[in-house]
């Protein structure tokens, strides 16, 4: 199974506990609001994944620090391992036992899922959140479809240099060919994988909601095919100065019995379609590495009714290792850690 053993830390946003070791079975990490909790979770997840939980890497720092640490040692199923993240100045180095890495090789050995009250905002706001969540879900999953994403996005940005520019024909074609074959091969693997996840969130949508309504979840993008669709666009995209068109335009469209949760649903709907995206997720991830993830919860009782609270739970306490945070612990728990400014200590 995938365990977290420690975490360290440097200059982490409030943080001030230099190093804290876990176990398995649930952590519950009580305190007010405001006094680290998240920033705690936040860690973990970075640490786990090698990727930012969320904003600049700037704003993962302590207030008036140009540099920050955070690293872990993670049990798997071929030993033990070591994580390290470096941030300063706008950067994020990541090293795996000693050598340089990306967070696609991270996700070989270690997975996480992180569920928080502010994944709502994945439903509720702009569609670069939703491809966001595609994409690293995708990452997680597949080595391959990281290093083409990668590129693809190289690629774009090479093509709209040359679109801002007096360019080449030629060279600008030979972008373009790259741009429409990574692009075609993105949106494939794109679309199955979302076929997927709308199976596993409507089954969850379907147990906590009660309402009867089915979630869907389908991928936004080009109709006719991305070669069609950019043929079409060759002048908007000439005028612009952009590519207008491709996998970085798309976006998931979520639906309740064929209404779109983004304009028509209510809280509670947008809320509970982000928790079955995320438990998605966390089936994916199962389903890959054959073991759960850690599951990291956040304010596990945020805005949500007893039958979501008591879901996660469930979902925790069947999971091999779970770090639960709340202004109160979890009923159930076999570790208890108390944060407050920053500082974590045990009962």
């Amino acid at each position: 199974m995938v365990q977290l053993r420690s975490l360290s830390q440097l200059n982490f946003r409030n943080l001030e506990t230099p190093q804290l070791s876990f176990k398995p079975g649930i952590t519950a990490l009580v305190g007010c609001n405001a006094s680290g909790k998240s920033n705690l979770l936040e860690a973990a997840y970075l640490g786990c994944t090698g990727e930012l939980p969320g904003g600049r890497i700037v704003d993962l720092l302590r207030l008036g620090e140009s540099e920050g640490f955070v690293g872990i040692r993670l049990e798997h199923e071929e030993g033990l391992s070591s994580i390290e993240i470096g941030l300063s100045a706008g950067k994020k180095t990541l090293r795996l036992d000693g050598q340089s890495v990306r967070a696609a090789d991270i996700a070989r050995v270690s997975a996480a899922v992180l569920i928080t009250p502010q994944d709502t905002i994945m439903i509720q706001g702009p569609p670069s959140g939703r491809r966001a969540y595609l994409d690293s879900v995708l990452s997680k999953l597949s080595f391959r479809y990281n290093l083409m994403l990668r590129e693809y996005h190289r690629v774009v940005e090479q093509r709209n240099a040359l679109l801002k520019t007096v360019f080449d024909t030629h060279t600008l074609t030979a972008w373009t060919e790259r741009f429409l074959e990574l692009g075609t091969e993105i949106t494939s693997m794109r679309q199955r994988a979302v076929q997927r996840i709308s199976e596993l969130s409507n089954q969850t949508y379907r147990h906590l909601a009660g309402d009867g309504k089915s979630l869907n979840v389908t991928l936004q993008t080009q109709s006719h095919g991305l070669r069609s669709a950019w043929e079409a666009s060759r002048d908007e995209e000439k005028a612009r100065g952009t590519t207008v068109v491709g996998p970085h335009r798309d976006d998931l469209r979520l639906e309740l019995d064929a209404k779109s949760v983004q304009l028509y649903g209510s809280r509670g709907e947008a809320r509970t379609s982000a928790l079955a995206l995320r438990v998605a997720e966390y089936q994916l991830l199962l389903e890959k590495h054959d073991e759960a993830p850690v599951l990291l919860l956040d304010d596990f009782s945020a805005e949500l009714d007893s039958t979501r609270r008591t879901y996660l739970l469930e979902l925790a306490s069947n999971t091999p290792q779970a770090v639960v945070s709340g202004t109160e612990a979890t009923p159930q728990h076999d570790t208890l850690l108390h944060i407050a400014g920053g500082e974590i200590y045990a009962e």
